[in-house]
């Protein structure tokens, strides 16, 4: 079973008409966004479906909007395939889709949690005017150099978004994000302007930082269901650090590359960018390549993934159990003990397999756990030493990709 990852994207995904598709094919992602009108009484399906864009990319409303519309689709996918990611990661605004994915935290309380905080956002820009530009094709430590050189005490500008080796975001004052944009583009540098309404994760947002920590302490978190990475350190949440962390996100830089060289460290096999958009599928090409990366929002991507996670379904597990129950050697000398104890759970393996083809499908969890159950009762029957069991049992993960199942 492969090593996946949720990835849900951030504000620069938004688009009119997003979730729309899904909200008329499925009942489930109806209620979601039903659900999230109900918590900030705002018509969710109208806002994204309907809205002129430059009310859409107002912060204020972004926020949820792509929430709830990241959400509804992680909803459909977990409901259509079975789709269960051992990791999951979120692009800033994305953080609180992957942590409600993860259940750290109820849907309800987090569109209202990032409602509150794109208000916060928009209130801490003022009229500063703040800008944000994606630059490509100059070196990371050439951008950090000229933001520091035209940045002053009133006008600042930084990297806010460390997103591959291709691509980063910078952030900050109107006349300092020019400033900057003209300085990288006369370098060769590749500048575009982000369709958001603040400078986020700058210093222009320090004003709703400490505000939005009391907002956070009015909420709990739990223990999430996976294993979720923070912006601020590229490295795995824990409950007790999730709203310090989500607080600290607002003035932090979205470590984006560095989290992804981390899930490549954990073997990653497949990332799914599950919200709107392709942007985060994009960046797992620039970062790893190697990684296959697709979009849920893209009817050719999730064909594609669907087909995948169908596939998935078929690993021969059990087969394989059969197998090396065969082909380990038996130095049991007791007939009952070896009839009742290695013949006996050969002939379930068996009748396992053979129900599993006629319903043409793939094995389950539960049954593959119970196959790994009768093929220890073998082993310890036929007196295998426990190393070589081990061993034995860690080809049988690594052959039918299972480690995740049973290595977690």
């Amino acid at each position: 079973m492969k090593k996946k990852v949720a990835m849900f994207p951030g504000q620069g995904s938004i688009y009119v008409g997003m979730g729309k598709k899904l909200c008329e094919n499925h009942e489930l992602a109806r209620r979601t966004f039903e659900e999230a009108s109900d918590a900030i009484s705002v018509d969710m399906k109208k806002l994204c479906f309907t809205a002129d864009l430059k009310e859409l990319t107002k912060t204020e409303n972004s926020q949820p909007a792509i929430l709830t519309a990241s959400v509804a689709a992680y909803r459909v996918l977990q409901e259509t395939t079975g789709f269960r990611p051992h990791y999951f990661a979120g692009h800033s605004l994305g953080e609180f889709s992957a942590l409600t994915c993860a259940k750290a935290i109820d849907f309800a309380d987090a569109v209202t949690l990032v409602k509150k905080r794109g208000e916060l956002m928009r209130d801490a820009s003022g009229d500063s005017q703040g800008l944000m530009t994606a630059v490509g094709k100059v070196p990371k430590q050439k951008i950090i150099d000229i933001c520091s050189e035209i940045s002053a005490s009133d006008s600042v500008v930084c990297v806010s978004n460390y997103n591959s080796l291709k691509q980063n975001v910078i952030s900050g004052h109107k006349d300092a994000v020019i400033a900057a944009e003209k300085r990288l583009a006369d370098l060769g540098a590749s500048v575009k302007r982000l369709n958001v309404s603040a400078a986020f994760h700058s210093p222009l947002m320090q004003p709703a930082l400490e505000q939005f920590k009391i907002v956070l302490n009015e909420y709990s978190f739990r223990q999430p269901e996976g294993i979720v990475l923070s912006n601020v350190t590229a490295r795995p949440h824990t409950a007790d650090q999730i709203a310090e962390r989500m607080a600290q996100q607002l003035v932090s830089p979205v470590r984006w590359q560095e989290s992804m060289e981390y899930l490549k460290e954990q073997k990653i096999r497949l990332a799914v960018d599950v919200g709107p958009g392709k942007v985060l599928r994009n960046l797992m090409f620039d970062n790893f390549p190697n990684v296959k990366a697709l979009t849920y929002d893209a009817s050719d991507d999730a064909n594609e993934l669907i087909k995948l996670l169908e596939n998935e379904k078929t690993i021969p597990f059990i087969s394989r159990c059969m197998g090396l129950a065969v082909a380990t050697k038996n130095l049991c000398n007791d007939a009952q003990v070896y009839e009742a104890n290695v013949v006996e759970p050969y002939r379930q393996l068996q009748l396992m397999q053979e129900t599993v083809d006629a319903e043409n499908r793939g094995a389950s969890e539960d049954e593959m756990r119970r196959a790994k159950q009768l093929l220890l009762q073998i082993f310890n029957a036929k007196k295998v030493p426990a190393n070589e069991q081990e061993e034995r049992l860690q080809r049988l993960y690594l052959d039918t990709e299972t480690e995740s199942l049973f290595n977690a």
